[in-house]
């Protein structure tokens, strides 16, 4: 059907059926530059347009290759052609192979020039004052054939040092092998759950009567504030600040809050002991005599 006998759409907007006023330059038919153009131009290497709906004889795999493994040639049967290994040269497999063994040759050629270096350094200078051999090092071990065979003396299970011989010519074993606990009464105890309990020894026995020491006079000092609110509980606003004072805690009193004065209070109080005893015995030795 031509242009002319096209029935006109009149549902088409007339700025798209119309010319735009920047193509009114162009000459010929718009329709038959849009047929030519070939829209997959930037995708050719050539400029060629092949139609390839026309079926072509002679265009499948070639196998003719110039420097390939592969020589075709007119007398190939069928099975000669879907052979895998057809006409396989070995020549690329033995340059591969040469060039691993010239790899191994040089590895081996380097490990051997290491171990007849003559220059000795300071690392090879302090092995042989230790007594040790490079290959020693190597190996993470020193193998002495008397090792394994000898034990040393001072190598004794714990549990034997805790066997105590008896009057009656019995052993008395302080180890429960199927518990594995200690019941060494010197050394601890044994609480309510069955568990072994190591004594305090050194600094943390003196930790513990320090400890002690504390609760004890935060107790004593609890007391005093408790009585000193009851005798000021009756008198009045007279002494409110008095009872101000009697509920305020000293935060001293506790060993975490201030451990070298709690220390201090312990020692002032020991020396105030010592004191107390002498002239206790001084008054004793007036008194009665003596020396």
């Amino acid at each position: 059907m031509s242009k002319q006998n096209k029935e006109t759409n009149k549902y088409i907007p007339k700025f798209i059926i119309s010319k735009p006023w920047y193509n009114e330059n162009e000459s010929g038919n718009t329709e038959t530059t849009q047929e030519n153009t070939d829209y997959l131009s930037h995708q050719r290497k050539t400029s060629e347009i092949i139609d390839h709906s026309i079926p072509l004889v002679g265009q499948g795999i070639k196998d003719e290759r110039e420097n390939g493994i592969r020589n075709a040639s007119n007398n190939e049967n069928y099975d000669t052609k879907r052979d895998r290994w057809f006409g396989y040269s070995t020549e690329e497999w033995l340059e591969k192979v040469k060039n691993w063994n010239e790899k191994n040759d040089v590895q081996v050629n380097s490990t051997n020039n290491e171990g007849e270096d003559s220059d000795d350094t300071d690392y090879e200078l302090e092995l042989n004052e230790l007594g040790l051999d490079g290959k020693d090092i190597m190996q993470n071990i020193k193998e002495d054939p008397m090792e394994k065979m000898l034990r040393d003396r001072q190598d004794v299970p714990a549990y034997i040092h805790n066997i105590n011989s008896r009057s009656d010519a019995k052993i008395r074993i302080e180890y429960d092998p199927k518990s594995r606990l200690a019941k060494d009464p010197t050394k601890g105890i044994l609480n309510d759950k069955n568990q072994f309990v190591k004594k305090l020894e050194g600094d943390a026995k003196d930790l513990k009567k320090l400890q002690t020491f504390a609760w004890d006079l935060n107790k004593k000092n609890e007391q005093q504030r408790q009585m000193a609110q009851v005798a000021n509980a009756g008198v009045g606003d007279a002494n409110a600040n008095a009872n101000a004072n009697a509920n305020v805690t000293d935060v001293n009193d506790p060993l975490e809050a201030n451990p070298t004065l709690m220390s201090i209070k312990e020692r002032e109080q020991k020396e105030a002991a010592k004191q107390k005893s002498i002239a206790k015995r001084r008054k004793l030795l007036d008194m009665y005599g003596g020396s």
